[in-house]
């Protein structure tokens, strides 16, 4: 059997367990080509107008998918406890059915870790019998699904690609190689005299470089880069002391323990926020951001992406952040005469 797994949204993050899932299971994984223009348009057609830029590229990934007996789209509820996905995942698959190429079925299952491993083992047994499979073969499957990616999260650091990290698994799922030690890939080397620029956001901005208009190696062109991926488990965790209020979403959680975290470091820089029109928790965690930056009198700035594929906008923003950050550290004493009353509440940075 050969399913297709779109690549995007939850792709970025969670393709892994899939991968060592299905791969267990004998079921050959099949993914769509990276976002090209064509699969940018195919998804403005098929998704609502009034949906997210991640869910519409999904639409178009999943017209993308060819030569399959079946497209996989998961329902992520939850992946830690005390924690939900955004609410737009969990409206998936419904919400994308007229993007399904008409006749072809359609494989989706429920994973929900709040309600603890022994329901999510449950809800995947059930989806592994109507597969065909035995329910030993499918607990095997799922741990091997946890055991891919785990090796996944703890390569996370710096140094870690996500480009070279899942190149590799993809040619393990279709048995060209052994499952690598992702651990092994060589860290890039850090100048000195380089600036350091933090981009955060949703994984699936950041590590999308069709709609960002290739960010991250435009950023890297002149400064080193430092990513949600990179900051431990631990530090986001410890970061995220002091609200007064937790927040649920999981990926919210990510995006400001880790930006917090490099709000507070002295070597970063300046602070990239990565997001994208029509995302209800992206408008309240970068204000959160945003008061934490004022505080620190770290440069700041928020780039929105849409479906818009000119590149100008984007460049003068880049190279006036970088101008800027640039001047602050070759002048780092010479504050500007409002400089004392940068607080949280102010609208200047």
């Amino acid at each position: 059997m050969k399913i297709g797994f779109p690549r995007a949204l939850y792709y970025f993050d969670y393709f892994p367990f899939w991968a060592g899932f299905f791969h267990q299971l004998g079921i050959e994984v099949v993914t769509s080509p990276p976002t090209h223009r064509r699969i940018m348009e195919q998804g403005l057609k098929k998704a609502s107008d009034e949906t997210c830029l991640p869910l519409k590229l999904l639409a178009g990934h999943i017209q993308a998918l060819r030569d399959v007996d079946a497209i996989f789209l998961p329902r992520m509820v939850s992946v830690e406890a005390d924690t939900y996905n955004c609410p737009k995942f969990l409206g998936i698959p419904e919400s994308l059915f007229p993007a399904v190429p008409q006749g072809m079925p359609v494989l989706t299952v429920t994973l929900n870790w709040r309600k603890g491993k022994r329901r999510v083992l449950k809800d995947l047994t059930v989806f592994g019998v109507e597969l065909g499979k035995s329910k030993s073969d499918i607990r095997k499957a799922f741990l091997e699904g946890q055991e891919w990616q785990k090796r996944y999260q703890d390569s996370r650091g710096s140094g870690w690609d996500f480009e070279e990290s899942i190149r590799k698994i993809e040619r393990t799922t279709k048995g060209l190689a052994d499952l690598p030690a992702i651990s092994s890939i060589p860290p890039k080397v850090q100048t000195i005299d380089r600036q350091r620029i933090a981009l955060v956001g949703h994984s699936y901005l950041t590590q999308e470089s069709y709609a960002n208009l290739n960010l991250v190696a435009r950023i890297r062109e002149r400064a080193d880069v430092e990513l949600t991926e990179h900051v431990e488990q631990k530090e986001v965790d410890t970061h995220l002391l002091g609200l007064r209020k937790k927040l649920f979403w999981n990926h919210a959680k990510q995006i400001f323990g880790a930006g917090n975290k490099f709000v507070k470091d002295q070597e970063v820089d300046g602070i990239i926020y990565l997001s994208c029109f029509g995302c209800g928790t992206d408008s309240m965690i970068q204000e959160l951001l945003a008061r934490k930056a004022r505080e620190q009198h770290k440069p700041y700035m928020v780039i929105t992406l849409d479906e818009h594929s000119g590149e100008a906008g984007l460049v003068t923003r880049l190279e006036a952040f970088l101008d800027m950050v640039e001047r602050r550290r070759a002048h780092e004493g010479n504050i500007s005469t409002y400089g004392e009353r940068l607080d949280r509440d102010s609208n200047t940075l």
